[in-house]
């Protein structure tokens, strides 16, 4: 990712990452929660964004375009609170599942599943 937040080669990711932004892709002004095992997992602006929402720490995990990757992530298991801080603050998140099988080497399919804001005025 660069300085201004595009990715400018998607090839140079990795299947997994490839998967993600296609779905980040059709959701841009959303928060994605991308499950991965135990955890949901945010990347780029997402994670930047939601470990100053929640407090939570921002690592990384690979890189794109050379530079690493911003990820944070919050366990699979505490997830409802922190989508409730989330949306209490008027953010709009985008649960993404994993909804295949384990297949080799292939990325597990994903597809979202919920779409979480708040319509109060």
């Amino acid at each position: 990712m660069s300085n201004s937040g595009i990715i400018t080669d998607l090839s140079t990711l990795t299947p997994m990452m490839q998967q993600y932004m296609g779905v980040k892709m059709q959701h841009p002004h959303s928060l994605m929660f991308y499950r991965m095992g135990d955890f949901y997992e945010l990347f780029f602006e997402d994670a930047h964004k939601a470990a100053k929402l929640l407090g939570i720490t921002l690592t990384h995990r690979g890189k794109a375009n050379g530079e690493p990757i911003p990820m944070a992530g919050v366990p699979y298991h505490a997830a409802e609170g922190y989508l409730a801080r989330l949306v209490k603050k008027g953010e709009t998140v985008v649960i993404c599942e994993q909804i295949g099988e384990v297949t080799g080497k292939a990325p597990v399919e994903r597809g979202v599943v919920r779409i979480i804001t708040d319509l109060l005025p």
